[in-house]
């Protein structure tokens, strides 16, 4: 993995195995993180912020751990975060009724790999100023729908994010956001993503490659 020093290296999007596909537990993730240094790291599992009370029994300073959730509607996968605790929200409600909640909680809601398996996205939510920010670079979403993302969230005037996605300690920091300040609470992270600050960035050597070479041949 690549170094930068003086850098904040972040990985929105992390299951464990507190989500039914995740592979790693909570402690073994940390582990990895703080292995491969990464500053901060952003459990989000699906429909569950139970990570936060496991939290509290581990000894781990750093990385910083933020809890999220991905919720899943009709229109696709979301990152939804909130600078106390995302609430308890049961599958099955609308877009319009978790992301109203999480933005009246000064939240933020990042749309996951939107064109994953072939999907268009609805594009009325963005329209309607329901979403924060695109994840354009998703460490196992193939390259052309990574790029896809990346056009999408240009052409709304979005920010755009990286989640490495990994629900195993090896996809772990695959990719990761550089940030050049420390983020040290929930609510910092969100104004830096609001405002753009975060750069999106490959950190696997053989991803990258896969990357240029798929690209390269889309030309």
């Amino acid at each position: 993995m690549a170094t930068f020093k003086d850098k904040i290296l972040i990985d929105l999007h992390v299951h464990t195995d507190i989500s039914p596909c995740g592979h790693q537990s909570l402690r073994d993730c940390l582990q990895r993180a703080q292995e491969i240094g990464l500053e901060v790291v952003c459990i989000t599992d699906h429909f569950s912020t139970e990570a936060a009370c496991e939290l509290k029994s581990l000894p781990f300073k750093r990385p910083k751990v933020f809890v999220g959730m991905e919720y899943s509607v009709r229109e696709g996968d979301f990152l939804l975060f909130a600078p106390d605790k995302v609430p308890y929200l049961p599958p099955g409600l609308s877009a319009e009724e978790v992301f109203s909640e999480i933005h009246h909680l000064k939240g933020l809601v990042i749309w996951a790999h939107p064109f994953r398996w072939g999907r268009i996205p609805d594009e009325r939510l963005l329209e309607k100023g329901l979403v924060d920010a695109i994840e354009v670079l998703n460490g196992r979403t193939s390259p052309v729908e990574n790029e896809k993302a990346r056009a999408f969230a240009q052409a709304f005037g979005l920010p755009m994010v990286a989640g490495s996605d990994a629900h195993t300690t090896d996809e772990l920091g695959s990719v990761a956001n550089l940030a050049l300040q420390k983020i040290e609470t929930v609510s910092q992270l969100i104004e830096a993503i609001k405002k753009g600050l975060l750069e999106p960035l490959i950190l696997s050597k053989d991803l990258h490659h896969t990357y240029q070479w798929v690209l390269k041949g889309c030309r």
